[in-house]
This record gives C-alpha cells, structure tokens and sequence, in this order.
C-alpha cells in the first residue's frame, strides 16, 4: 500500500471517535470491538410468520379519477398520449408504508457514480416496476406487483397469478402474460421449446432455480388468458410466492418478462432467417438500451456510455398515490458518471447531487458529510444493512490447478487462515467498532436465527465458528496438515511445491473502501504465518467469465446479507449458480432439468461450455453432493418446521467443513444521502416501524426499490428543475 493511503488510512483512525458520535447522533447503532464474538444481538420484537403459501396483502381501495403530472398534459391534449385513465391499469398499485404523505409533481433527481455499470444499473436497483410480486416490511411479507392475487393449490403443487388488467409498456403497447411467455419459451426454452431452437442455438438465459422443483425438473408455465398465468410442478413448491418476489428483475435478477412487441424482432429462434445468433437481441434487451420498452417508473431517455443517462416519468407507471395521483412525483433522473471515488465525494459535498444509496459512502466519511450539510444539503440517514460478513473473503473451491485446489479445499486450511485473521482489528479500524464479530452467516435477520432459542444457538454457532484470532494455533493447524515453512519461512503445499495466494479483487474497488482495507490487513496477518500473498487487482471485464471458469483463486469485496430466510435465495450456503464459492459446482446446478445437463459428458469439467462439475464426475465434492440433497428435500417440504431444520442441518456442514466463506462482522449500518428537501425518503426509525428498520444489503430484497423512490418528491420542484 503506498505512503499515500497509509497517511489516508492514519486520518481516518484519527476520525473514529468523531464518526461513531456522529452515528449514534443520526440513530446508529454502535457496538464495542473484542477479541472474541459478542453475545448474540437481540432481534427486535417482530413476529416473523412462517413461509407459507401466502395471500395477497391488502391495498387501498382503488381509485375511479386519477390525475397526472402537469408535464403530461399538453401530450394528452395534443392527442400524443391517452387521457391517465386509459394509460393506468383498471386497479393500479398504491404504495402502502407508512411513512408516506401526499407529493407534488415536478423536479429533477440528481446522482453522481464513479461507477460506468451504476449509472445505469444502480437506477434500474432502484425500481421494482418489473415484479410480479413485492416484499414488503424489510421482507416480512409479501404483497401484489403486477400480479395483483395470487393462490396456491393445498399442496403447492400449482401457483395461479392474476394480473392487472389494462397494463402497459413504456411505449403505450399492452402488457400480458404473452410477455412472460416469450421470456420463458423463446429465451430460456423452457416448456420444452429448448429442443424446437435451431440447430446449435443455445437458450440466451438460464432458468431461474426458483423455476425447477425439488426433483430438478422444470416447472410448466400456463398462459390461461392475457392475465393469468399458471406454473405447474412436479413435486410441492411452498416458497414459489416468496422467491418470486425477490431482485427488481429485468436484467438484475431473473428477466421473468421481455416486451415481445420489440424483442420478437431480433430473436433468432423466431427469425433465424435475420438472426443467426442472440448478439442482437442481448444488446436490445439490455436495460442500457433506450428504446426497450420498460415497466419501471421512469424509462430510459439517454444513454452517453461513460458520460450519463438521464430517465424521464413513464407515462403509463402502473401505479398511483392514495389520492389517485399517477407516480412517479419526480419528471426525471439525471445520473453522471466522474472517474473516480474522490471526484464522487466531492460531487456530495459540492452539492451536486440529490441522493446516493449505500454503494460508494463508507463509514470514515460520516464527519465530512456532517461537516459539509450547509453547502451539500444533504442528510445522513443509516439503515441497516443486514449483512452477515460486513467484508468477506473465499477461496474458489474449484480452482483449476489441481494443487492448490486441494489446498482450498481443505478444512484445516481454511480453518486455520480463518484463525490467523485479526477480526477485532479490522472492525476497529474500518468500521469504527460498530457490528459484532463473526465468521460470517446469512443475514442476522433471517427468521432461522430468530424464531426460538435453539435458532438463536444455531446462530451462534455458525457465527463464533473458527473466529478467534489465534495465529499459534494456525500456525499448528497448517503444520499438522502438512502445510510447512520453507528454509524462507514461506509455507508450502502439501507436497513441497511453492503456495502463493493471489488475494484478488475488482481493478475498481476503491482504495478507501472497506474492502481494500481489510485486505490490507489480512495479508498482513497471513504473511505472518508464513503463507505468501499479494494482493492482485482483476479488471471487472474478465473478473466474472475467469472465475466461472475455475482461473481465478480468491473473491474479496463481496458481503453475504441474503434473507428474510436461507431458502428464497440459498446461493451462499449451497453452490446452485457460478458466482460463489464453489463456481464449477455451482454451474452443474444450475443446468440440471436442461438439455445441457447430459451433454459433453466425457469432456474435462473445467473445458465443457459452461465449465461444470456432475455428480458422477470424479472431482465433484461429497461435502456438496451432501448439501445438495438436503436443500432438494427443502424445496418439496410442506412443513415450514422441518425446512428450518434442514437448514440447520446444512449450517451444520458449514460449521464442520467449512468456512466456504469467512466475514468480519454483522449488521453494520448504511449510509444514506438524502437532499433536505427530498421527501418521503425514510429514515431508520420509519422502516423499524414498518418492518426491520432497513435491510438494504441484499439484492433480492432491492433497496431502494423496496421502499419506492416514485413516492419521493420535492417541496418546491421550481427549486429542482
């Protein structure tokens, strides 16, 4: 690390004690450091209902006048748009937390990232236009998106999804089921249309896992009409509503829908005779494409790759405020791009920019903010994350080199670097004390940890595994198994050649940011048992398709905070896709009930396309396959009792074999930046009210989105034109 962040890194300890004031000021919560696991947090007094096939939650009584934004009406009146009656839906959505008031229309949002995805991407998180369904309550409940009721058959067999009648595209083109039928047939080649696809043409998406029940086969979707929709299984499928309510979808997460209006066009198993492959059509079902129609609140209007984009109000937003008022309240977002993390925080503090979610701010620069509010305007609000890691480490259990896989798939290995990281010091340092040390679980809230107190050992137990700094017993542990010092004092594999780790990350993870820092740290205290590594920067482009591939050894600027249980997304606690721990496992998964599943079978598992490991390979891991058939029986077991013992079952594995993935410390708060005159922004207080008073770090539950920025309005919108 050079003089230069050493010194940033001097400032930032001399500011501990002005930033953990400033939290506790704004609402944070602070924790003290230790060398060893705190008690367990006390969950706050919510009473978590089992996951059941569930009802649709209760909206406001639907409106019969609705009103629009004053930007619309010249449109209407010159006979470009409809009247707002004919653009909304017969029953339109009517956001219902708690902390909102009546908005105003008008105005423009700012926001600034030194991130080329996030101008785009971090908007498209900020929308949950495209959702069937939606969590609600920080996740404790489930209520109606597009589909506005839903049922299950007794034994959650068949799920039938009623649809708003009357929705609409961004363009004024309908919405019907026929959309998600063109996503799941003519993508994906799901209801057998995989094996009609012309020859060599593979599906362009994967399905989704929450589309394939526990026997591994895929489920059957229906269009009964233009509005409903059906899906038929197998085998019982008890958590259908709640993972089809997770991510904002539309290209983060599963697509779930495409407008087959304009995709059809590109789509080379519906016209091959134009489209030879799907280069095409990815290109214009991305959501960086301007003229893919949308279901958001704002549409795309712009794009300037590495420059800006700018969205303008959907005028056919399915949804209204309790006064009928068409959302969203704000005409528009404009969303820059600067080069770096440092131009970024200037644009804060200069006043540039409206609002920032957690992404970028870091808890050393809570008293620059509190410092510059009177020129930035800016509040500093904290919802928790709900992480289980804070930042976190794993080692790719199927690296390709067969060495030093054997090594990362060691227990005792891992182990003992787990045992050689200095938690404690990392939380002092990086996250000024807050949080409790762990080893790193799911979220803290997740209701397997919370619902009695033999959840709250099981909790535990995962948490304090493996978490006390002890590098003499590290030290032993990597002797005992055979992993011994050199005439350099650097430790070897098992069989005498040389072992260095590569401690990887994005090229683009700032320098001050936890992630960095913690690695800063932890080599540190690796090099000091003898084990040789560097720290080695990834460019994101190759970052994602070489660990897919098994070429990359080690992921570092991630963090674990999936809920509101371990069953709507398990992907940390069982490898079902290429992204986590185990990648090539993950992708063997993620093909089963496809085509692909029984193909290139006497291909090498790392050379097949995509790389993945079957269980009759010989390289497949028994710990897994182990894993693997508990999380299938979860997925047909009626009894919500008897899933939550199978995860503890599988924590279980996690606790004996493990760590696959090592964590610092839970449940750290979040920045948010918010202008003092944006309203309806909620604070801490208003989400523990609601729900669990934030849980933004997961993805499946998509803060902001979750919370609904269409609400969010300006006092005075002539201020923020």
């Amino acid at each position: 690390m050079s003089a230069k962040l050493h010194r940033r890194n001097f400032l930032r300890l001399s500011a501990m004690g002005a930033a953990s004031a400033a939290i506790v000021a704004c609402g944070g919560n602070t924790g003290t450091a230790s060398n060893t696991a705190a008690e367990p947090t006390k969950a706050e007094e919510v009473k978590l209902q089992p996951t059941t096939p569930p009802v649709a939650t209760a909206v406001p009584a639907v409106q019969t006048t609705f009103k629009q934004s004053p930007s619309l009406d010249k449109d209407v009146a010159d006979g470009k748009l409809p009247n707002v009656d004919a653009r909304l839906p017969k029953a339109p959505y009517t956001p219902p937390h708690v902390w909102l008031t009546v908005g105003k229309y008008g105005g423009k949002l700012r926001k600034t990232y030194a991130n080329t995805w996030g101008i785009a991407g971090f908007q498209q998180e900020s929308m949950y236009g495209h959702s069937i369904l939606r969590y609600l309550k920080d996740g404790l409940a489930i209520g109606p998106g597009l589909a506005e009721s839903w049922e299950a058959t007794p034994d959650a067999t068949k799920w039938t999804f009623k649809f708003r009648e009357g929705l609409k595209w961004s363009d004024g083109q309908p919405w019907t089921v026929g959309d998600i039928m063109y996503w799941w047939e003519s993508m994906v080649g799901g209801n057998g249309k995989e094996a009609t696809f012309p020859a060599g043409l593979k599906p362009v998406e994967g399905p989704p896992d929450e589309a394939r029940s526990g026997k591994g086969t895929l489920v059957k979707i229906n269009k009964v009409d233009d509005f409903t929709m059906e899906m038929v299984f197998d085998a019982p499928a008890p958590l259908t509503a709640d993972r089809i309510a997770m991510w904002v979808n539309a290209g983060i997460g599963p697509r779930w829908m495409a407008p087959a209006h304009y995709m059809e066009q590109f789509n080379p198993v519906l016209h091959p005779d134009k489209n030879k492959d799907w280069e095409m059509h990815s290109k214009k079902v991305d959501f960086i494409n301007p003229d893919l129609p949308r279901m958001s609140g704002w549409y795309l209007a712009k794009y300037e790759d590495g420059v800006r984009t700018v969205w303008q109000r959907n005028p056919y937003y399915w949804c209204v405020d309790s006064q009928g008022q068409q959302l969203p309240y704000i005409d528009s977002v404009e969303i820059a791009y600067v080069k770096d993390k440092e131009s970024e925080k200037l644009a804060y503090l200069n006043g540039q920019v409206d609002h920032a979610h957690f992404h970028t701010q870091t808890l050393g620069d809570i008293k620059d903010f509190k410092d510059g509010a009177a020129k930035s305007n800016l509040n500093v609000l904290f919802w928790d994350s709900g992480s289980g890691t804070g930042s976190m480490y794993f080692f790719n259990f199927d690296y390709k080199d067969a060495k030093l896989r054997a090594a990362f798939r060691d227990p005792k290995f891992r182990q003992a670097l787990s045992h050689a990281y200095d938690r404690a010091d990392v939380q002092k340092a990086v996250y000024f004390g807050l949080g409790e040390l762990s080893n790193g679980t799911m979220s803290p809230k997740a209701i397997e940890y919370n619902f009695n107190d033999e959840a709250k050992k099981r909790y535990a137990e995962w948490r304090d595994s493996y978490i006390k700094y002890d590098p003499a017993a590290a030290e032993k542990m990597l002797d005992d198994a055979g992993y011994k010092k050199g005439k350099d004092g650097k430790r070897t594999l098992t069989d005498g050649s040389p072992l260095q780790i590569l401690v990887t990350y994005p090229a683009d993870e700032s320098p001050n940011g936890e992630h960095l820092q913690k690695n800063d740290r932890l080599i540190k205290n690796w090099q000091a048992i003898g084990i040789d590594c560097v720290l080695t920067p990834i460019p994101n482009k190759e970052y994602d398709d070489k660990w897919h591939a098994g070429d990359i050894m080690m992921k570092t600027a991630w963090e674990v905070g999936d809920g509101p249980n371990h069953l709507v997304y398990p992907q940390w606690v069982v490898p079902i896709e290429g992204d986590r721990w185990a990648p090539v496992h993950g992708k063997g998964y993620d093909v089963r009930g496809t085509a692909t599943e029984k193909e290139e079978a006497d291909v090498d598992p790392w050379s097949r396309k995509p790389a993945r490991l079957q269980p009759t390979d010989k390289d497949f891991d028994p710990v897994i396959g182990k894993i693997y058939d508990i999380y299938d029986k979860t997925k047909v077991e009626p009894d919500v009792m008897k899933r939550h013992q199978m995860v503890w079952d599988m924590i279980k594995i996690h606790v004996e074999s493990g760590p696959f993935f090592s964590g610092t410390i839970t449940n750290q708060p979040r920045i948010i930046l918010a202008h003092t005159e944006l309203k309806n922004v909620p604070t801490r207080d208003d989400l523990a009210k609601e729900g669990l008073g934030g849980f933004v770090n997961p993805w499946i539950i998509p803060a902001p989105a979750t919370y609904d920025p269409e609400t969010w309005f300006w006092d005075d919108a002539t201020k923020h034109a």
